[in-house]
């Protein structure tokens, strides 16, 4: 045990080492420790499918992990930063075609809803509302539609990410080589012309390292002269049209909402939900074995069907936490094998009845899926009506939490008392997203 922890605070310390603000620097971070430099590494590793959580400008357990994953498949170049790196490697990974999935394509929906522009469910998988985001991302940065994610569209989209993140909080930022007043208003959902007022010190140019005010201003002068000396060509931004976009967080309300995963469930549990859910109008997440999957292909495809999000617990039910990294391993790829020949869509959650440890959670991301625990579980050992009523008190008491259930339920009972309370569910990536 005492090894095992060692290990762990090694690991953590490496990458305290490795992010800092350039190479070479003494300059360590520590978990809490914000600012742009941090999101901008946390939406680049988001990109790259390396699963660091949702761009929040803050450093966590998290985002260092999946620092230490990164240096473990590409090493650590000397005399550059790790920024640096991780932007070289998003060029070397080239196109990212339509139709991917699993944390990659999870981030790219984080961030483009971030930037306000996709309004679908946070799940991982290619559908026409991140086309249609990924569009209008294109267009507004003046890049060709191509309806997939080049090295340059995930450059720039965790770019403007990382300024939509340090421009809510306000927190220090200077312009970067390539950075317009019209793209950062935008990221920064804020008028273009109240922003340029505000960002006025060098005209309507923007020049690399100008301190940036995340604020608009109203004209009341004429716009003040530029500087006599000019900036250097490769320093200089042009200016462009903009326009103010805004933001749809993905909590946007006041009711009480919770996430609930239905684990492992019967046939018969599977049918009265769909029926349930139908008659209700809602949705909830249900993750099943892969070996589940397939004897029940048929009840999987109507899950689908319904808009469940579909997550698995393994492959054939075992405890995966008891399992050594072998078997981890062959259990999450058979489970991921499983529930794309059974749905016809590769899942990109995983979820069992206990928190992943270390090794569950990092054999997933090599697989790209994304490692979620339940913050509560209702089990049997109660009656239908109890089990029922025990569930709804846990989702009403929970809320922005991940509710699992593992025995049976009155499913129309439970949807219209949560519905007298005005209760709204949330999905498993709306959970991933507000960690």
């Amino acid at each position: 045990m005492a090894a095992a922890n060692l290990l762990q605070a090694v690991s953590s310390l490496l990458s305290v080492a490795l992010l800092t603000s350039g190479g070479g620097s003494p300059a360590s971070w520590s978990i809490g420790q914000e600012g742009y430099a941090q999101a901008e590494i946390q939406a680049e590793l988001g990109v790259l499918g390396f699963n660091p959580g949702p761009v929040t400008g803050r450093v966590s357990e998290q985002m260092l992990k999946s620092a230490d994953e990164y240096v473990a498949t590409f090493g650590l170049q000397k005399n550059a930063s790790f920024q640096s790196q991780l932007s070289a490697t998003i060029h070397e990974m080239g196109t990212v075609p339509s139709g991917a999935h699993g944390a990659l394509v999870l981030s790219v929906e984080s961030d483009l809803s971030t930037l306000g522009l996709y309004h679908g469910t946070l799940n991982g998988q290619w559908s026409q509302s991140l086309t249609d985001a990924l569009s209008t991302f294109e267009h507004q940065i003046g890049q060709a539609n191509t309806q997939s994610l080049t090295a340059s569209t995930l450059t720039t989209l965790a770019h403007l990410t990382a300024v939509a993140v340090t421009a809510r909080h306000h927190w220090a930022y200077q312009a970067q080589p390539g950075d317009s007043l019209a793209l950062l208003a935008f990221a920064a959902h804020l008028p273009y012309q109240g922003f340029a007022l505000a960002n006025n010190l060098h005209g309507t140019s923007l020049w690399a390292g100008q301190t940036i005010n995340w604020k608009t201003a109203k004209a009341k002068a004429p716009a003040t002269t530029p500087a006599k000396s000019a900036p250097p060509p490769s320093a200089a931004a042009s200016p462009g049209g903009g326009g103010s976009s805004t933001s749809t967080g993905v909590l946007a309300n006041l009711k009480p909402v919770a996430d609930l995963v239905v684990l492992d469930p019967s046939p018969s549990d599977v049918k009265a939900l769909a029926a349930a859910e139908a008659a209700a109008n809602v949705t909830v997440d249900v993750s099943v074995s892969g070996q589940w999957a397939l004897l029940h292909a048929h009840l999987v495809k109507a899950l689908a069907q319904l808009g469940n999000e579909l997550a698995i617990s393994g492959y054939s039910g075992d405890n995966l936490n008891a399992l050594p990294k072998w078997g981890v391993t062959q259990e999450l790829t058979w489970g991921v094998h499983a529930m794309a020949s059974a749905s016809g869509t590769a899942p990109t959650f995983y979820i069992g009845v206990e928190a992943p440890n270390a090794t569950v959670t990092s054999v997933a991301d090599g697989l790209n899926l994304v490692a979620m625990a339940p913050n509560t579980v209702v089990g049997e050992g109660r009656s239908v009506s109890g089990t029922t009523a025990a569930l709804q008190a846990a989702l009403l008491a929970h809320p922005n939490r991940v509710v699992e259930i593992t025995g049976s339920v009155n499913w129309t009972a439970l949807f219209a008392g949560l519905k007298a309370k005005h209760f709204v569910f949330e999905t498993l990536g709306q959970i991933w997203a507000n960690q």
